[in-house]
C-alpha cells in the first residue's frame, strides 16, 4: 500500500463514530501497524484525537478532520461522475499527461 493511501480510508471510517484501532482494522481491512502509523500521522496534522488516554483508545475526528473527510468524499463523487468520459478520452488517444495539463490550466 502506498504511503498516505490509508489515511483517507481511516478518515472515512471515523466519519460516523469514534472507533478503536481493532474496529478500524475490521472496517477497513488495513493491518494494525499501518493503522497506528497513519492515526499518529493524522493526529500530528490535527485531523484526529483520542478519546481516552488508557488502553483501547477510541479515535475520533476533530472538526478540521471532519471537513477534510467530507471534502475528500465530495471530490471522489465528482471523479466518479466524470471517470467514464476521461477513460473515453484516453482511449481516443489523448494521454493522461495532456488531460492533467488541461485540468490544471483551466484554474
Amino acid at each position: 500500500m502506498p504511503k498516505g493511501y490509508s489515511e483517507p480510508l481511516i478518515l472515512k471510517s471515523l466519519l460516523n463514530a469514534a472507533l478503536t484501532v481493532s474496529q478500524i482494522e475490521r472496517k477497513t481491512r488495513i493491518k494494525k501497524p499501518t493503522i497506528y502509523l497513519s492515526v499518529n500521522r493524522l493526529r500530528r496534522k490535527g485531523l484526529v484525537k483520542s478519546g481516552r488516554e488508557k488502553r483501547n483508545k477510541k479515535w475520533m475526528l476533530t472538526q478540521k478532520g471532519r471537513i477534510v473527510a467530507k471534502n475528500r468524499i465530495e471530490g471522489e463523487r465528482i471523479i466518479k461522475r466524470i471517470i467514464n468520459s476521461l477513460r473515453k478520452c484516453i482511449s481516443l488517444g489523448i494521454s493522461i499527461r495532456e488531460v492533467e495539463r488541461m485540468v490544471l490550466s483551466k484554474r
